[in-house]
């Protein structure tokens, strides 16, 4: 009796290091920390701000606040991403009949989302905030303006940490299929 040895071989082509790919894989990451960072930030951060009382919330926001709007490396963490995606996008865009560039061009657009949110939303909330004194607020009218505040930054905090994920996501399958 005889034994056959049946091999298979299959070859397994890496997908190039273009500048498409690493702005690519660059971008998955970037988009996947930022969408971690405000998952963390609304589920730890202004979960323990919201149990103070609402004096000592709006005051420690405005110093978080003035503490991010002056920290390069936290900016960079957070925009640097937008950027990359913004090129994966536009080379997508060029290459659409090549497999990959419609997950890497959907990948792109979610990864650009959190810097349109902050922009159109959080900004104008934090100046909001950064307005108020509370010092000179009575206990009713800080609950009001931190309720005003906390509300719809939350909301639109989870959509930044959401289209984080699904970022990345979309850029990893995007050069899967590349």
């Amino acid at each position: 009796m005889t034994t056959r040895h049946m091999t298979t071989s299959s070859t397994v082509t890496p997908t190039p290091l273009t500048p498409m790919t690493l702005a690519a894989g660059a971008a998955a990451i970037g988009t996947a920390a930022v969408g971690g960072l405000c998952y963390a930030f609304s589920t730890l951060v202004m979960g323990g701000l919201d149990r103070i009382e609402p004096v000592q919330a709006i005051t420690a926001i405005r110093g978080i606040n003035a503490e991010a709007s002056a920290n390069p490396p936290f900016l960079l963490l957070f925009f640097v991403p937008s950027l990359l995606s913004l090129g994966v996008g536009a080379g997508a865009l060029r290459q659409l009949g090549r497999p990959g560039s419609g997950l890497l061009l959907a990948g792109a657009v979610f990864g650009m989302v959190s810097t349109v949110v902050t922009i159109a939303i959080h900004l104008p909330l934090n100046d909001q905030i950064d307005a108020v004194n509370p010092e000179g607020l009575s206990a009713a009218d800080a609950a009001r303006e931190w309720a005003s505040y906390l509300d719809p930054w939350m909301a639109w905090n989870h959509v930044r940490s959401g289209s984080g994920f699904v970022a990345a996501a979309l850029l990893l399958l995007g050069l899967r299929h590349r």
